[in-house]
């Protein structure tokens, strides 16, 4: 596998992206939930594929995942991981209904969070491309609640997804009583990260 080795233009056109996208995710979920919700992105960098489960704490740990296609101009996959302490918060925020420690997810809570997960995936979608200048559709998502490397080998395998590298937003939910933390991945196909990186240097 070879490396990519980011400039200093693509590293802070990364962080400028990831900003945007935390703003338009941000402004989308405060209307959704009438309530004022705020991101930050605590970083937004690329890594090796297999290096993803890492990323969120181990290949073994038990998360839930929210994964789609992506059509258009970059057919890609995108993977939204987040702890099931967190997913539970998220639902929560989307349905009311209180968290315990016997909370588990059920319909009510998968219906919510593939819900939010297509809003957010909007969001930082049309804010990526917006500034790459590519049109990305997203397809509905597919929640998969598993060990992390369980998801990733969904992905390769089942999913046939040839990419090498992925571009991680992390992202941080807070409103007054609650914040939440996700892992937003997009694994773009063969070649789509150097396309993505590609036009970001020539802006």
């Amino acid at each position: 596998m070879k490396n990519i080795v980011l400039t200093d233009i693509q590293k802070d056109a990364l962080i400028e992206i990831g900003n945007i996208c935390a703003g338009n995710a941000a402004t989308a979920l405060s209307q959704l939930l009438k309530k004022k919700i705020n991101i930050i992105v605590p970083r937004m960098l690329v890594l090796p594929i297999e290096e993803v489960p890492s990323a969120v704490g181990g290949i073994n740990n038990l998360v839930t995942g929210l994964v789609l296609r992506v059509l258009g101009d970059l057919p890609s996959t995108i993977v939204f991981i987040f702890s099931q302490k967190d997913a539970l918060s998220l639902s929560s925020l989307m349905t009311g209904k209180p968290v315990s420690e016997s909370s588990i997810i059920g319909d009510l809570e998968r219906s919510a969070l593939k819900e939010v997960g297509l809003i957010l995936t909007n969001a930082y979608l049309g804010a990526l491309g917006s500034f790459v200048g590519l049109s990305f559709v997203p397809t509905v998502p597919e929640l998969i609640v598993d060990m992390a490397g369980a998801i990733i080998d969904y992905i390769l395998i089942e999913l046939s997804c040839k990419s090498e590298f992925a571009l991680l937003i992390d992202s941080e939910f807070t409103e007054p009583t609650t914040s939440i933390k996700g892992h937003f991945f997009i694994i773009p196909n063969p070649e789509g990260l150097e396309i993505i990186l590609r036009s970001i240097d020539i802006k």
